[in-house]
């Protein structure tokens, strides 16, 4: 699989999916939209790689880790796989809303390092609206934050945060046991498709609102709405006959608008 004498590095979140099977799963599951373009994120020794190669016209792999970008390229000349791009870079880091990517509708791919994933997903959606749809391997715990609605107890301001421009369903659980190092905990691949004009679109100043009011409560997540706004916001929110003694997780999504809606209105919404 790799070089003699590669090692698996902790620091850039390594874990390689050896699980051919189910590499071809979440290639087909990402196809599915039949978009032209698959941009992977971390494609490691190429296992999924080879598979979008299959379903997709462009391929493009970022990968953070120089010695697996030899590696892949190395793979893919031996298996003369020609439609793959592979560039070394930082997730995080990479020029998503470069003209020339924005040219083609795309699905983003990858096992993503679990100590960077929400940054990556978020990043993505704000900003690379060419990215119709994810179809990402992350861990459990935070695919179940995803998945939990706006008003349930496992509801996060992750979770909320991104149902606002997405709508998010899972696809298959992973066991660690198709791992090479083999992680402590389960993944879950979710599939995540891009709303249509969403707030962000719409109405920049709302969805400012919006993100400020559901960090800013979720931050103190076990206590009331009237601990953790002021009294003047609390009044706003009570206004709407919402019950200032709730917590952030039992609010609808519904009911996070009118909240932002109301405190836009009173020019009381996020600093700016």
């Amino acid at each position: 699989m790799f070089s003699k004498g590669f090692e698996p590095s902790r620091a850039l979140g390594q874990n390689f999916l050896v699980d051919a099977n189910i590499a071809r799963k979440i290639a087909s599951e990402a196809a599915a939209g039949q978009l032209p373009r698959a941009i992977e994120i971390g494609p490691g020794a190429g296992s999924l790689t080879i598979f979008l190669a299959e379903f997709f016209e462009q391929v493009l792999a970022i990968e953070a880790d120089r010695a697996l970008v030899a590696e892949l390229q190395s793979l893919l000349m031996d298996r003369q796989i020609v439609n793959v791009d592979v560039v070394n870079g930082d997730a995080l880091q990479f020029d998503f809303v470069h003209a020339d990517l924005a040219l083609l509708p795309t699905v983003l791919v990858g096992n993503l390092p679990y100590n960077i994933a929400s940054q990556i997903i978020l990043r993505v959606l704000e900003h690379a609206w060419y990215v119709e749809s994810m179809v990402v391997m992350v861990q459990a715990e935070m695919a179940d934050r995803l998945l939990a609605p706006a008003g349930s107890r496992n509801s996060s301001a992750f979770g909320v945060h991104v149902a606002l421009m997405a709508r998010t369903r899972s696809v298959l659980t992973v066991p660690s046991s198709v791992f090479i190092p083999s992680p402590k905990v389960a993944s879950k691949v979710i599939r995540l498709d891009r709303i249509r004009d969403p707030i962000s679109v719409v109405d920049p100043c709302l969805y400012a609102t919006l993100i400020w009011v559901i960090k800013t409560t979720f931050g103190h997540r076990r206590q009331m709405l009237r601990r953790v706004l002021s009294s003047e916001q609390s009044s706003v929110v009570a206004s709407l006959g919402i019950e200032v003694t709730r917590r952030p997780e039992s609010l609808l999504m519904e009911e996070w608008i009118a909240i932002a809606q109301g405190l836009e209105e009173a020019g009381i919404g996020a600093p700016r």
